[in-house]
């Protein structure tokens, strides 16, 4: 079947199913770029899942393996880790999102950690919950915005959401006394707030998006480190930016089902920590990350199963990782 649908074809699509279009990319992109929890030493951007114009609530699951080879040090010179080092990060997220008016949507995602690690001779096992991420999202546009021809400007106004994050420290951090090195932490132990807006256009077959957040983190007491007390004093990250450039292709299927293809570039940067107001010079963070994701959507644009991978290409003061993650998404209308 070509991949260019016909004036009929189109015409086959009700506007409910047409606006679901956009959401295969828009899936795909939070998922492929914004799928993991804190590592070794932190991170993690927060957006959670879209719901689709017309629906009312959306469940999503996913899986996600998440390897080390090595870390960028303050200069972005790689270094490996030491010989027999395995160090693996398993997630398992549950998202809910829910309508609660035309334009404005509320989610939350919880994530489930599993640690496995092997470093210089000693081996670590820890599971617990990871960071819970609670958001809310605006949406700017009321009619369609994805288009198989562009016929004037108005054709060419995109998609464009509005959000805020609020990140709960549910899992367990360096602050607790459930751990005894960097590896085993399942969460950052801050409470963090984050904006964020995603642009996005289509013009069949091909998408375009960004997605941006900026986060601060807030400042906390701290009196103990990895189950040791220590002199107590005040903590806070630095604030946090990250920023998602991704192209899409979709191809229609025999059945009116959609396969989406989407390539993705995403930046990841954090300022210095402070304690007690100073900052720590050595701290902070960024790096680069390239990914490939795969979106099948069902004809009738309710079930969404999702592959991607991703590889972090360069940075500074931040582990080398690669990331295979799946997961499947299913909406409702009430």
């Amino acid at each position: 079947m070509n991949t260019t649908f016909s004036i009929n074809t189109f015409n086959q699509f009700t506007v409910k199913k047409l606006i679901k279009c956009i959401f295969s990319f828009i899936t795909i992109l939070v998922f492929s770029q914004f799928n993991y929890a804190a590592s070794c030493c932190g991170g993690g951007a927060s957006s959670g899942v879209i719901l689709p114009k017309f629906d009312d609530a959306m469940w999503d699951v996913s899986l996600s393996n998440e390897t080390y080879d090595g870390y960028w040090n303050q200069q972005g010179q790689h270094k490996d880790d030491p010989a027999g080092s395995e160090l693996i990060q398993r997630r398992l997220n549950f998202s809910y999102a829910h309508r609660i008016t035309e334009q404005w949507q509320v989610n939350v995602s919880l994530p489930l950690i599993d640690n496995q690690n092997q470093y210089s001779g000693e081996s670590s096992s820890v599971k617990g919950l990871g960071d819970t991420q609670v958001g809310l999202w605006y949406e700017t546009f009321e009619r369609v915005t994805c288009v198989y021809k562009i016929t004037g400007w108005e054709s060419l106004k995109p998609s464009v959401y509005f959000g805020t994050t609020l990140t709960l420290p549910t899992g367990i951090s360096a602050y607790g006394d459930r751990v005894e090195n960097s590896f085993d932490i399942t969460g950052r132990g801050f409470y963090r707030w984050d904006a964020n807006i995603i642009i996005e256009k289509t013009v069949y077959p091909f998408s375009l998006g960004w997605q941006g957040s900026y986060g601060i983190a807030m400042e906390r007491p701290v009196n103990q480190e990895y189950g040791q007390a220590v002199t107590p004093y005040d903590k806070q990250l630095g604030n946090q930016a990250t920023s998602v450039f991704s192209g899409a292709y979709t191809w229609f299927l025999p059945n009116l089902s959609m396969l989406t293809a989407t390539l993705s570039h995403a930046s990841l940067k954090e300022d210095k920590t402070q304690y007690n107001h100073e900052k720590d010079s050595n701290s902070g963070f960024d790096k680069k990350t390239s990914g490939l994701a795969l979106a099948y959507n069902s004809s009738l644009r309710d079930w969404i199963i999702k592959l991607s991978f991703n590889q972090a290409d360069q940075g500074h003061n931040y582990p080398k990782t690669q990331t295979l993650s799946m997961g499947v998404s299913h909406v409702y209308s009430y």
